[in-house]
């Protein structure tokens, strides 16, 4: 009874502010609650109910969160608020602030700090004329740091600027913990570091999938994209595993560095219901993210 009342006054708090909230999670006992969080603006389908009563999946994460798009409601979190590296997952609000700020069919031209630059990229050379939409397919697909570096450059002048841009776009989605300072993901070890927590997380995918364009993108598995004038071309190969491996998986994002370990987004549609999770500072953010989907798929039935 105690913990029903808990849980009906937690998910009151949540629905009437929808994310922003001061409450803490344990960091030591995971929850699983069935919260509804609804958003006026939005029509939602009835939440899940939980049919079984199996012990929450283990975990190697610092945060994880199951939650349930068509209805708004929490199927599962554990530090859902803590405020982690996030890694490339940072590349989701890369691509929705090009998308807010340029045409993608413009022509881009890559810069020189685009060219060379440090971890996963696809070898974008300076000078070299790109669209703009391939260099958000580079960007989601392949996470390269060189189409980041590319489009920060083109729209915001500098990547400080564009970081600036994707602060403004954070506070105009109401995210209370979160703040980039680059479009890549890359660690700092100061107060401008580039962070965020799982429940920002879900609601900057949520402002993702409305653009149908890139819910598409983040589906795509491998593409080869070109220069405009033909000479260069570049192969792109999805980082999500899951996506090669379940049908059921339509997306969206991978992340790692040694100070975020492993960050793994994944969206799947089981019998048209949407169910979005998210893993953070993960071991093994595959078999982690597998172990969360699988366990929800288990113990609710909608």
């Amino acid at each position: 009874m105690l913990n029903k009342i808990i849980y009906t006054i937690f998910g009151i708090g949540l629905a009437l502010v929808f994310f922003p909230h001061a409450a803490k999670d344990s960091v030591k006992k995971p929850s699983v609650s069935g919260i509804s969080v609804q958003a006026k603006s939005q029509e939602f389908k009835s939440a899940p109910e939980m049919a079984l009563n199996f012990p929450p999946p283990p975990l190697t994460v610092k945060a994880a969160l199951a939650y349930d798009l068509d209805s708004g409601t929490i199927l599962y979190s554990n530090n859902l608020d803590e405020k982690l590296p996030i890694a490339s997952l940072t590349k989701l609000m890369t691509a929705l602030t090009v998308v807010k700020n340029q045409n993608l069919e413009a022509t881009i031209t890559v810069a020189h700090d685009a060219q060379g630059v440090v971890g996963s990229t696809i070898g974008l050379v300076a000078g070299e004329q790109v669209r703009a939409s391939d260099l958000v397919r580079a960007l989601l697909i392949s996470s390269s740091n060189d189409a980041a570096v590319a489009l920060a450059d083109f729209i915001g002048g500098s990547q400080e600027k564009f970081a600036d841009m994707m602060n403004q776009q954070a506070a105009s989605l109401g995210l209370v913990e979160t703040h980039f300072s680059n479009p890549v993901g890359w660690d700092s070890y100061d107060s401008q570091d580039n962070y965020s927590n799982a429940l920002d997380l879900i609601k900057i995918v949520q402002e993702f999938l409305k653009n149908d364009e890139l819910r598409q993108i983040v589906k795509i598995k491998a593409l080869t994209i070109t220069s405009t004038d033909g000479k260069y071309s570049h192969e792109l190969h999805t980082t999500n595993k899951l996506l090669l491996d379940d049908p059921e998986v339509e997306g969206i994002k991978t992340g790692f560095t040694s100070k975020a370990l492993g960050n793994l987004i994944i969206l799947v549609n089981h019998a048209d219901r949407r169910i979005v999770t998210v893993v953070l500072g993960s071991n093994n953010r595959e078999q982690d993210s597998r172990n969360l989907i699988d366990w929800v798929l288990s113990v609710y039935r909608w």
